[in-house]
């Protein structure tokens, strides 16, 4: 990793420079004796480090960590790594792992790998894991309320009615016509309580004719306008029209409550391969795609792997697009 004159020391140099990831050659006591390959992930200039050493240009805790990196690689033999965080000489900060083998008596070989895209990602993936629970715990505290409140009460009363109905055979028979159509009465509401719960939870016609239909019964239904430019006619997988249905009936809801929008486009199309939803409004805009609605549908969609993209400029109106992709 040092300066050479022969050809196959150039070649080999000009590889090491090449490679994505930082090279040091460090001694026990941390001295960088070497480095190649992406400087620009150095905390000083490249000039300024060689013949220093790792606590002389590192913060405490992070020079800490790597010389106990390098003591364990030499003293097993084996590889060491570790993690750690730091502000690059460009003034960013980024996550990086170290990987450090030996390469001689007291010499190890430390190659560092810019891993801040990788733990953004998990700590995307574990927050947005984390809201998918809630709001899956949410939406059964909901059903259990909705069905305590609505459904249950009217079937214990159609209960009631049914025993007094009994009773009144017995003694008064003249007054059990009454109290049956009252009991038909509170079973047909129950039954279309309970109908309409289930119809929020998955709408039938999504079930029965897929995400076309179902689109269109959103915008027959919607508070706005809806121009409905495209509609896939097949079936899609289960998964993807849910999806989809979800993000149309989401998008539809917030232009109506938040756009002041006097219209709303919809466009769904498939290729096969994937499912690619917009939906757009022509309202005022500045919509905050981390409210907690915005947030779901990127979950929702991010658990397909697919991706959701909120274009809201204030006085521009919104626009969402999500990509489905098909498993």
């Amino acid at each position: 990793m040092s300066g050479s004159s022969t050809p196959v020391e150039a070649r080999h140099r000009a590889l090491l420079d090449a490679i994505p990831d930082l090279m040091f050659r460090l001694s026990r006591r941390g001295e960088y004796l070497e480095l190649a390959g992406d400087v620009s992930r150095l905390t000083h200039p490249a000039g300024e480090v060689l013949g220093r050493t790792l606590s002389e240009l590192l913060p405490d805790a992070v020079a800490s960590a790597l010389l106990d990196a390098v003591a364990r690689a030499l003293d097993t033999g084996e590889l060491a790594t570790t993690d750690y965080r730091l502000r690059t000489v460009d003034g960013t900060v980024k996550d990086f792992e170290a990987r450090v083998v030996p390469c001689g008596t007291d010499e190890v070989v430390a190659i560092v790998r810019d891993v801040t895209d990788l733990r953004q990602a998990m700590r995307d993936l574990t927050e947005s894991r984390a809201r998918i629970v809630a709001a899956g715990d949410a939406e059964r505290r909901r059903v259990e309320r909705n069905l305590h409140d609505g459904a249950q009460q009217r079937l214990v009363t159609v209960a009631l009615h049914l025993h007094l109905v009994r009773r009144r055979l017995e003694s008064q028979p003249e007054q059990a016509p009454a109290l049956v159509e009252a009991a038909q009465t509170e079973l047909t509401l129950a039954l279309e309580e309970i109908r309409e719960l289930v119809q929020g939870l998955h709408p039938r016609v999504l079930s029965e004719r897929g995400l076309g239909p179902a689109v269109e019964a959103l915008a027959e239904r919607a508070l706005l306008p809806v121009d409905l430019l495209e509609l896939p006619r097949e079936r899609l997988p289960a998964p993807v029209e849910a999806a989809a249905y979800y993000v149309v009936s989401e998008a539809l809801a917030n232009a109506a409550k938040h756009s002041r929008a006097s219209a709303v486009s919809v466009r769904v199309g498939a290729n096969g391969r994937s499912t690619v939803v917009e939906v757009a409004d022509d309202g005022v805009g500045g919509a905050d795609p981390r409210g907690s609605g915005l947030r779901g549908l990127g979950d929702r969609v991010a658990a397909l792997g697919g991706l959701l993209v909120v274009s809201s400029e204030p006085g521009r109106g919104t626009s969402l697009r999500a990509e489905l992709p098909h498993d």
